[in-house]
């Protein structure tokens, strides 16, 4: 099975913004219903776009999820998307059944791999730990990364760092991500950049996010991907 034909790739909307701020801040809807004056089942609906994201309602994700509600996704102009929670489970069953489905067909979003990382099963956990070594492209080893990075345990830390030093397309398509996601520039400027840090259009403002998410505990790829950038944005930072 294949979800390329229903894979969005349109900009996020506000709903799945929300849905996204919370999965990467490990909420269910009923988690996060008990943190605010809404049930499940209309957050829910905001999520989908049923019912409208309003501010009351952005301002009461915020106050529970804080810095979750900051992941935005990258500028690439395929980038596959979660369309429905029907979606998601399809995704979820293709991969436990060994299909790689919509992480082989294009970049997969931070609403993808926050949502599919806290649902899969053991075997959904070493398919993805298997792609990211040996898959057949670059995409689905970079997309299986992702995944692995948002998996809590040292094994699987110590698998991204693996695979970002070793494997040299992996590490640019996760470096011009994380530039990416961070700046939102666009995906030729952020490959630019993961290939050449110090043409950064603005090193500085790069490196302060950057440094926050050195720091993060949620995901050992944004870890050593901003350890990397960090590392080499030395001399145009010296420059200012």
């Amino acid at each position: 099975m294949s979800a390329k034909a229903s894979a969005s790739v349109s900009k996020m909307t506000e709903g799945e913004r929300l849905r996204a701020g919370r999965a990467y801040a490990g909420y269910s809807l009923r988690g996060l219903a008990k943190e605010t004056a809404y049930s499940a089942g209309y957050l829910g609906q905001v999520e989908t776009g049923v019912r409208p994201a309003t501010p009351d309602v952005i301002a009461a994700y915020e106050s529970v999820l804080g810095g979750g509600m900051r992941r935005r996704d990258i500028t690439h102009p395929k980038l596959r998307k979660i369309e429905n929670d029907e979606h998601l489970d399809e995704i979820r069953r293709a991969v436990e059944s060994g299909d790689p489905s919509i992480f082989a067909d294009g970049p997969t979003s931070s609403t993808i791999d926050a949502a599919v990382a806290p649902i899969i099963s053991e075997a959904g956990v070493e398919h993805f730990r298997r792609w990211a070594k040996d898959g057949k492209t670059s995409t689905l080893r970079a997309n299986a990364v992702s995944i692995v990075g948002f998996l809590p345990g040292r094994d699987n830390a110590e698998l991204v760092a693996e695979i970002l030093t070793d494997d040299d397309r992996v590490r640019r398509l996760c470096l011009a991500s994380e530039v990416s996601r961070l700046m939102q520039w666009d995906w030729e400027t952020s490959l630019r950049v993961a290939e050449d840090p110090v043409t950064a259009p603005d090193p500085g403002k790069l490196a302060g996010k950057l440094s926050k998410e050195a720091i993060d505990p949620k995901d050992s790829e944004s870890r050593w991907c901003a350890g990397w950038l960090l590392q080499r944005l030395a001399p145009a930072l010296a420059q200012h």
